[in-house]
């Protein structure tokens, strides 16, 4: 028997196409809002503060290790976006208390938490198990598993009282198996689970949460590992926009699942029915014939 395959039958974007366009079916979706995000200063994280200012956010609180280039990313929202109120501060999202400090300051400057993207991540450059340097490895384990952890943990009983939003960044890696890249390919597929816990434990409460595949964007970081350059070749709006349209209100059904920026998400919609009766885009073992008895 074949194995299932592990992308859906619906078109598949690299820029911004009607469903996402924040000038038309997004205006104003994030009207009101105020959002947490990590790994601010740079690349998707950018453009992320970029649309959700755009999209009408009143209150943006953008963190990442770099104070200067974050104070870049503010200016260049509050020009984007007069009216919404920027607040960058330097955290490492390993550093357990630094984090829980930096939801307080969050939480004096703007009273409450209504969506949280954690995008800070690591890439390894790709090497097998055994000729990888073991830090490097746990780097990639480390910022993406225990820095998401940390800002979920100190974040989630906000989301509680504003029946909010979590987006972690994942990968298309999560389902792929690539020689050399088994500590951030691991990474992302434990950050699906973690997703599937979030949304076990509090999905309940009204938190919505989703894994996403940001697409192939050519960032710094990406830029870590030369074999990956060439298949880069999505717009980073692709990803932002995709946020935006995912903490909206019209993917709430997606909650506790993995979804992939590239995918479109009317088409997505359409499958909802399957999606939700087979309990799809989730992270599982296929047993195929063997769930059948001898």
């Amino acid at each position: 028997m074949a194995p299932h395959p592990e992308q859906p039958s619906v078109t598949v974007h690299h820029d911004v196409y009607p469903g996402i366009d924040l000038d038309s079916r997004l205006k104003d979706a994030a009207k009101g809002k105020v959002v947490y995000i990590t790994g601010a200063s740079r690349g998707i994280g950018e453009a992320t503060v970029l649309a959700y200012a755009k999209a009408g956010a009143s209150g943006l609180f953008i963190t990442a290790r770099s104070a200067d280039a974050l104070t870049s990313v503010a200016e260049s929202a509050s020009k984007l976006a007069p009216s919404a109120l920027v607040e960058p501060y330097a955290v490492d999202v390993t550093d357990e208390k630094a984090v829980g400090e930096s939801v307080k300051k969050c939480l004096e400057k703007f009273g409450r938490i209504d969506i949280v993207i954690a995008n800070a991540g690591y890439l390894e450059k790709w090497v097998k198990i055994g000729d990888i340097d073991p830090d490097e490895w746990w780097k990639s384990m480390t910022v993406s598993i225990r820095g998401t952890f940390n800002v979920i943990h100190h974040t989630i009983k906000h989301l509680v009282a504003t029946k909010g939003y979590a987006i972690l960044l994942s990968s298309v890696g999560a389902q792929n198996r690539r020689p050399g890249a088994s500590g951030y390919q691991t990474a992302k597929h434990a950050l699906n689970r973690f997703a599937e816990f979030i949304d076990v434990e509090y999905g309940s409460e009204g938190v919505k949460v989703f894994a996403i595949h940001p697409g192939g964007i050519l960032t710094v970081l990406a830029a870590n590992e030369p074999s990956l350059i060439p298949l880069l070749n999505d717009k980073v709006e692709i990803a932002s926009n995709t946020m935006v349209r995912l903490t909206s209100g019209s993917e709430d059904w997606l909650s506790g699942r993995y979804v992939s920026c590239n995918w479109d998400l009317d088409e997505l919609a359409k499958r909802r029915q399957e999606i939700e009766e087979g309990d799809l885009l989730k992270n599982r073992l296929d047993v195929g014939g063997l769930a059948n008895p001898l």
